[in-house]
């Protein structure tokens, strides 16, 4: 199989697997930053390429992690930018008053088809979609679709998109919900 990509969430859940003969992509939920600390040896040991994390964690959330892999494979975060930043406040407080969210994870994995590879997952603070693109140019109809029709809040998008992909989403919603693309270290 090729590449083996894991996605850390800052929400407990199951593990989701977004896999075809290209490689492998693993969604694993932690309670909190230092958990995904400690994982890092054990996924390290099961051959991990990379890893990213999600927008929850930000760069001081992150450093534990980046410290643990000790440059071993590259780290990636979400991030978003200025175009986001009044939205994605709107979604923390949202979520942090305890009302339940609905996110999606578009993830570049080649050969897979966005309709049948995907998964949902229910969590305490509401769902995470998540949604496999055979290449970065899928993504912005996939994500103007989850928009109109799971009322999606916020994208993250993983996998290796650029800043010109992430634009061409961004474009996709109109702006009108937060989008954060995964920057590596």
């Amino acid at each position: 199989m090729g590449d083996q990509r894991v996605i850390i969430n800052l929400d407990p859940m199951d593990p989701v697997v977004l896999a075809k003969d290209t490689g492998r992509t693993v969604i694993v939920g932690v309670a909190d930053p230092a958990e995904a600390a400690r994982a890092v040896p054990g996924l390290l040991a099961d051959g991990v390429e990379s890893i990213e994390l999600c927008g929850g964690f930000g760069p001081l959330a992150a450093v534990p992690v980046v410290e643990a892999v000790a440059g071993r494979v590259p780290v990636g975060l979400a991030l978003f930018g200025m175009e986001s930043l009044t939205s994605v406040a709107a979604y923390k407080a949202r979520a942090e008053a305890g009302e339940p969210m609905t996110a999606a994870f578009i993830i570049i994995v080649p050969g897979t088809d966005p309709q049948a590879d995907r998964e949902v997952r229910e969590h305490e603070g509401g769902r995470a979609l998540f949604v496999a693109v055979p290449e970065e140019s899928a993504a912005p109809e996939v994500a103007a679709d989850l928009l109109a029709s799971e009322g999606i809040e916020l994208i993250e998008l993983y996998g290796g998109f650029t800043p010109a992909g992430a634009a061409r989403v961004i474009e996709a919603v109109d702006a009108k919900i937060p989008v954060g693309l995964a920057a590596h270290t």
